[in-house]
């Protein structure tokens, strides 16, 4: 069956993650703004989206979003993102916790699966880059992780499921309110065989969140979160039947961070301490073992004048550094420094609110960064928007590509991303919401190995890689009474650069909610789908089918069951992993589940 006639339909409406044209976002412009103010193309994941889900971390709960495909090797693992077709496992989005940076130090990527939801409220998601605002790695877009405050005297719950492939979770959350003080404690475990031979997984995570509010104009924030876990990869779909897969790795990642507010939405702004830490054991046979740790502050201030306009100023510096733990006496250390300023302007002009911005940005191994943005937003009508954007994002070259391999090269450029789109935002009647965004996105001096004659080896990390992605995204979003759906399209032109990047992906979701019943559909489906670069090696259009039904049994207990890929379909993905794991890898089949959910009264 053709879906070009559907599509072009869909083209023509909007953007699933847009719940109505009020919701709030805080990442795209770092201040409170309604998503239809905003120039960026947005998306919110919230905390009733994520209760049906059927995910298991935060990126994965990305999947059924334009703009957004997800790369893994099943259930539990690696879930790396790319937004518009760019994510290098991650390494090219700015991936946050409550604003706090993710990512590890020698290799510039997020281990995702130290993110389960246990302890998350809401996912938004800044499609596009944003290194003015965010920085290094904002090349593609910027996530952030907005994790849950307690807001109950008693604010309590637990949930325990088990599965297909002998999969355990469960996750238990205690916290009180009292009047301005507020603390949450989250825990999480996970276990499963897997669904292929050495797939299975174990991993623990711990959050904790605690503040007290001094007044209505100084508030103080401390998160901390410690991950601990076992995952093992299973053997390529193309590997031979004789070969037999052995690999895994320990991860374990934690972060912490102290944050005061101050002022008020008109004056104010926030100072943040944070770091990050971890430890790293790989599979014996690859030898790695390594520890890393990132230190950073961030403060930002705000000013909204009289005349509509809003100014904001903010300063980062950061310290990061990694470890090679080995057996010999040669365990080297490598640590870089950074710091940046940054500036943005908006003002508003009755229906129509512009802004520009620009920050520089020092790396002591790659030198300066320079990126500019500017956006522009106008209200047509009081239920149509129109937005234009212009954003420059870049990546510094990670510790991995600069100090550690025998490639490295301390020369190389920061990576650099142009990003081109227009918008039109539309609500057609109360509930029902649209969006669609057109998209050209470039990227220069990306990091390539290169042939060099004579050198030892004779391989050297280069900034020599470019792309230009073009694409549309588009989709509905019907909320009304107990009946909920949505309907998300991306479609894209990566010229040659193909590989594990799907060119055209369809997400469709149905649900209803009537007498304590919950039922929810969701589909998606790839195509223009490649193992290689330039259109080679094409791998199969698939489609999945999950569903999930819950029944609320009494006022603090729910009763639910899922079922991942219904119809069982047998289907690869490509998963650009590193070294020679990258490839494709055969996706789980049906997956029951089955479990309850408490909750305080």
């Amino acid at each position: 069956m053709s879906l070009f006639p559907v599509l072009l339909l869909l083209a023509a409406l909007g953007d699933s993650s847009v719940m109505t044209v009020d919701e709030i976002v805080v990442t795209a412009e770092r201040v409170r703004h309604p998503v239809r103010d905003v120039a960026a193309s947005v998306s919110v994941v919230t905390a009733d989206d994520l209760e049906r889900t059927t995910a298991r971390t935060a990126t994965a709960a990305l999947a059924g979003l334009p703009g957004v495909f997800v790369q893994k090797t099943g259930q539990f693992g690696r879930t790396d993102i790319d937004i518009r077709g760019t994510g290098d496992r991650g390494c090219r989005v700015q991936v946050l916790v409550d604003g706090r940076p993710e990512k590890m130090p020698i290799y510039g990527c997020v281990v995702t699966h130290t993110l389960p939801l246990n302890n998350v409220e809401r996912i938004e998601v800044v499609r596009g880059p944003l290194s003015v605002l965010y920085g290094s790695d904002a090349m593609a877009g910027v996530v952030n992780i907005v994790t849950r405050r307690a807001e109950k005297p008693l604010d309590a719950a637990a949930r325990l499921d088990y599965g297909s492939y002998n999969t355990v979770h469960g996750t238990v959350t205690a916290g009180t309110r009292q009047d301005r003080f507020r603390v949450l404690l989250s825990l999480d475990k996970a276990m499963s065989d897997g669904h292929l031979p050495n797939s299975q997984y174990n991993g623990n995570d711990a959050s904790l969140r605690a503040g007290y509010d001094f007044s209505s104009a100084l508030k103080l924030d401390f998160a901390g979160k410690y991950f601990t876990g076992v995952k093992h990869e299973p053997k390529r779909s193309t590997d031979p039947d004789t070969f037999v897969a052995t690999g895994w790795n320990h991860y374990q990642r934690g972060g912490l961070d102290l944050t005061a507010t101050l002022g008020s939405e008109s004056l104010g702004g926030f100072a943040k301490l944070y770091r990050t830490f971890g430890e790293h054991v790989f599979d014996p046979k690859d030898g790695w073992h390594s520890t890393d740790f990132t230190n950073g502050a961030i403060i930002h201030g705000h000013r909204r004048f009289a005349f509509d306009n809003l100014a904001q100023a903010g300063i980062e510096v950061g310290m990061l550094s990694g470890t090679w733990i080995r057996s010999d006496t040669n365990q080297p250390t490598w640590t870089r420094n950074q710091a940046a300023v940054f500036l943005q302007d908006e003002q508003t002009l009755g229906p129509v609110s512009a802004n520009a911005g620009a920050r520089l940005s020092y790396d002591d191994i790659a030198g300066f960064a320079f990126s500019p943005k500017a956006g522009v937003v106008g209200r047509a009508t009081s239920s149509t928007t129109l937005r234009a954007s212009v954003n420059r994002g870049f990546r510094y070259a990670p510790l991995n590509y600069t100090s550690v391999f025998p490639p490295k090269n301390e020369s190389l450029k920061p990576e650099v991303s142009w990003n081109y789109e227009v918008g039109l935002n539309q609500q057609i009647v109360t509930g029902v919401n649209a969006d669609v965004a057109a998209f050209l996105l470039k990227g220069e001096d990306l990091i390539e190995t290169a042939f060099v004659p004579g050198r030892v080896p004779p391989v050297q990390f280069q900034s020599k890689g470019s792309f230009a992605f073009k694409g549309i995204e588009a989709g509905l979003q019907m909320r009304t009474g107990p009946w909920r759906g949505s309907v998300a399209y991306t479609l894209t032109d990566f010229g040659a650069n193909t590989r594990a990047r799907a060119g055209s992906k369809l997400n469709l979701a149905a649900g209803a909610t009537v007498k304590g019943l919950d039922l929810d559909v969701t589909f998606q489906h790839v195509t223009r789908y490649h193992a290689a670069d330039s259109s080679k090696s094409p791998t199969p259009a698939y489609f999945t089918l999950d569903t999930r039904v819950a029944y609320q049994l009494l006022p603090w207990l729910d009763l639910f069951a899922s079922v991942e890929n219904l119809l069982d379909r047998q289907y690869d993905a490509f998963a650009d992993l590193p070294g020679t794991q990258a490839g494709l890898y055969r996706m789980p089949g049906r997956a029951l589940t089955v479990g309850l959910n408490l909750g305080s009264l």
